[in-house]
């Protein structure tokens, strides 16, 4: 079972290759989107590695692997799930339901 870390940072790295036409995100890249410094993010990004959820490539960047792929979209659709429950049934306005979604993800992560 992946932990909330594992889950973040397989979402980001899903969503930055998304949002640019390259395959592979920039160790920088993920680094600044996680607010952490580039030695942390490697650390995980090794570890990501063995995992088999993604393809680390020293000085080039990172991959998604099928199973780290998988895994990011059950993850946003799960946070696209909270979203749409605190606008639709609790009554959020559109603009906060993001931080508070994050919120409730970390907190059922942490239940499992």
């Amino acid at each position: 079972m992946a932990t909330s870390t594992v889950e973040q940072y397989l979402k980001i790295i899903f969503q930055q290759e998304n949002t640019s036409d390259a395959a592979i995100v920039q160790m920088k890249q993920l680094a600044e989107a996680m607010g952490v410094t580039p030695g942390t993010a490697t650390a995980m990004v090794k570890y990501l590695d063995k995992q088999g959820y993604i393809r680390y490539t020293p000085r080039r960047g990172v991959e998604l692997l099928e199973p780290g792929r998988h895994l990011a979209l059950s993850v946003v659709r799960r946070h696209r799930l909270i979203e749409s429950f605190l606008e639709q049934v609790l009554g959020y306005d559109w603009a906060e339901v993001h931080q508070e979604a994050e919120q409730l993800e970390r907190r059922l992560v942490q239940r499992r």
